[in-house]
């Protein structure tokens, strides 16, 4: 089909009068609805047990892909490319689907896509409690390479599924559907370096520009977006290393009591051999005033060296994987053979590719998940 622009903008008179209800849901036209669509349907997809919600937080451009793959490396499934990722077990919806207006809509309402007004959370949040229970829905797409709203698709639940973007967490009605609610908390100075990174790469952009761009988001990020870590389960923050940029510390903020299943170390671990090194420790902490408990690694991993760092003691009195503790892993090396699986992604040699591994193998024991999708 042709990505064709709707030429609504809600809200206005125009897309007023076009506006169809189905069981009290508001079926926007400016998501490009065809007349047959209801937003919720039953499924021809007969689960086991109900799928697993999870919903996953972050700024646009943060690496989110390189997440995603790490959590079906540790499921042990793969996802077909399309729009929607789906594969046989996990099915990864961009909650940029949900944008109320197109790209041209955004330009005349003057709103980011970040301002709580421009997403359309009554039908994010039906949607998610539809899936829950076993429902399909017919969802809305964002076409990221025309900017504009195509007719919605059809996607059945499965048993695990993730939502990902800048509003997982925002919406009180979402937010009570996820089992397991996931933050990606990277502070302005890294946010600087990577986009500066990609941007003046990838656009010719120059750092001015880069810095503009991110100082023109702050406001609705800091309004929208960032209150969001407060109610997260798990938190994963990048800051600026010790040692300084462009190394990294990684924080694995995880709440006491909730619903991700605590990691914790048995000591602390200095890793030698290399530049720059790395530590990794633990502590407690308070966290917008929740009990927490954080793992950290400062610095990184020896690539050549990678699986002895992991793995074997005596390298730099490494041993990193035998030192965890609640990894629920499937074998003494899952954690080490997953890391050098995807050694060539972005990340891999410090605390990103360490910590997303760990999370996406305690997202397979999240609670309830033990059931039916992983015998």
């Amino acid at each position: 089909g042709e990505s064709v622009p709707t030429g609504l903008v809600w809200p206005s008179p125009e897309a007023e009068e076009k506006l169809r209800e189905v069981d009290g849901i508001k079926l926007y036209p400016t998501h490009a609805w065809k007349d047959d669509m209801n937003p919720i349907l039953d499924s021809s997809v007969k689960l086991e047990d109900k799928p697993v919600i999870v919903g996953v937080a972050a700024d646009s451009g943060c690496g989110k892909s390189t997440f995603l793959r790490r959590i079906l490396g540790a499921l042990g499934t793969e996802v077909q490319p399309g729009h929607t990722a789906i594969g046989e077990m996990m099915t990864v919806i961009c909650l940029d689907d949900y944008h109320t207006n197109d790209r041209a809509g955004r330009k005349a309402t003057g709103l980011t896509a970040l301002d709580a007004r421009e997403n359309d959370f009554d039908l994010m949040g039906v949607q998610i409690e539809a899936l829950k229970k076993g429902k399909a829905v017919y969802k809305p797409i964002y076409n990221h390479d025309t900017g504009n709203k195509d007719p919605p698709e059809l996607i059945e639940p499965n048993k695990v599924m993730v939502f990902e973007g800048l509003h997982p967490i925002y919406d009180e009605k979402a937010r009570a559907q996820l089992d397991l609610a996931i933050y990606i908390d990277i502070v302005n100075d890294v946010k600087f370096a990577w986009k500066v990174q990609r941007d003046v790469a990838e656009r010719g952009w120059t750092e001015e520009q880069v810095r503009e761009d991110i100082e023109k988001r702050l406001p609705d990020f800091s309004k929208y977006v960032d209150p969001q870590k407060a109610n997260a389960d798990v938190v994963l923050r990048y800051e600026p290393s010790d040692q300084g940029l462009p190394f990294l510390k990684v924080k694995l903020i995880q709440k006491k009591d909730g619903k991700f299943p605590m990691i914790t170390l048995k000591k602390d671990l200095e890793l030698t051999g290399s530049k720059p090194g790395a530590t990794l420790k633990m502590y407690d902490d308070d966290w917008f005033g929740n009990a927490v408990t954080v793992v950290e690694m400062d610095g990184e991993i020896d690539m050549d060296n990678m699986e002895e760092q992991l793995k074997e003691p005596g390298l730099g009195r490494a041993e990193i994987e035998s030192n965890m503790e609640g990894l629920g892993a499937k074998s003494a090396s899952e954690l080490t053979e997953a890391m050098v699986g995807l050694k060539s992604s972005p990340g891999s040699q410090n605390g990103t590719g360490l910590l997303q591994t760990v999370i996406a193998m305690k997202a397979r024991s999240t609670r309830r998940v033990v059931g039916a999708a992983f015998k």
